[in-house]
């Protein structure tokens, strides 16, 4: 008996190590059926061309991302985003597929419709560094550095300052009349992003930007497309702070109590074994604890 008690022990203390070390990491993965939708009030003033009359409509941005097909390690994600007037004219839209990595939520090279790196998401357990970021947002890439953190919502919040800076968006301003055939599309942004460090979900943002007509033989901005500010909408602003909620609660469950009752469970069954072991050889045994004793004489009494 002491020696089934002490191996069923030792077998909880293993599962404890299994669970903190591979389980938990594997059940952490980007989910395979991965679907997130957000979206962003934006107010801006814009051109439909160089020498149109200025309009500044306020727009709504949405964005959404879909897992297409998943294997263990990486995932392609359909990301699209899209600008729309309150009239329902659509200014601006892109689509891209990604290939991520489901642990790191990096981009991964050779997977998506063009090269990309940097982070896709923000991965799990964020820390207080830079972070190179290329997602549906941006046609390209843009640096994150961390500033300070807040509290929201009871929870801690990692805050990051990102830039892009000059990048080629031509491709989403398509719908424009003369954009591709005569002018190209430059796009510098700056913002912040709210983050929930233990899941990495995003809770709050907000961003400004211009973007310009440029010439292509000579790269001379040739005047404004549009010029904007945005920030998650209210309902989108709960619901990520909910998200972030269920997911930092479920990664503590996974890594830290179902291994720690694990463990205690297995120091529990090996102490049971001791105190028997010793009686056994009529050994002075020192006071147990209720509990021990208690599974102690059950064991005994079987």
């Amino acid at each position: 008996m002491k020696i089934r008690c002490a191996l069923f022990g030792l077998g909880l203390l293993a599962l404890a190590a299994l669970q903190y070390f591979w389980l938990s990491v594997s059940l952490e993965r980007l989910p395979a059926d991965y679907v997130s939708e957000t979206e962003y009030a934006a107010k801006s003033r814009g051109y439909a061309t160089p020498t149109s009359t200025e309009e500044e409509p306020e727009r709504v941005i949405r964005r959404r991302d879909q897992a297409l097909s998943a294997s263990s390690d990486y995932a392609i994600i359909q990301g699209d985003v899209h600008w729309v007037t309150a009239s329902g004219v659509v200014m601006f839209e892109v689509l891209n597929l990604y290939g991520v990595d489901r642990r790191t939520r990096k981009n991964l090279p050779g997977y998506g419709n063009e090269e990309r790196f940097g982070q896709f998401l923000f991965p799990p357990h964020t820390l207080k560094q830079k972070y190179d970021g290329w997602d549906p947002l941006y046609a390209g890439p843009h640096l994150s550095n961390y500033d300070h953190e807040e509290t929201m919502a009871g929870m801690p919040v990692y805050v990051f300052n990102f830039v892009v800076d000059g990048i080629d968006e031509t491709a989403g301003y398509s719908a424009l009349p003369e954009v591709p055939e005569k002018y190209r599309a430059t796009t510098y942004g700056k913002g912040r992003i709210w983050v929930e460090p233990t899941s990495g979900i995003v809770v709050d943002y907000n961003e400004t930007g211009v973007s310009y007509f440029i010439e292509p033989k000579t790269g001379e901005r040739v005047g404004e497309i549009t010029q904007w500010s945005d920030h998650y909408t209210q309902k989108t602003h709960v619901a990520q702070l909910q998200l972030a909620q269920a997911a930092r609660s479920k990664i503590f469950a996974l890594e830290i109590w179902i291994p720690l009752g694990l463990a205690l469970a297995g120091i529990g069954r090996l102490a049971v074994a001791a105190v028997y072991h010793r009686r056994q050889r009529g050994l002075p045994v020192a006071k147990t604890p209720a509990f021990i004793d208690r599974c102690y004489r059950a064991e005994a009494a079987r």
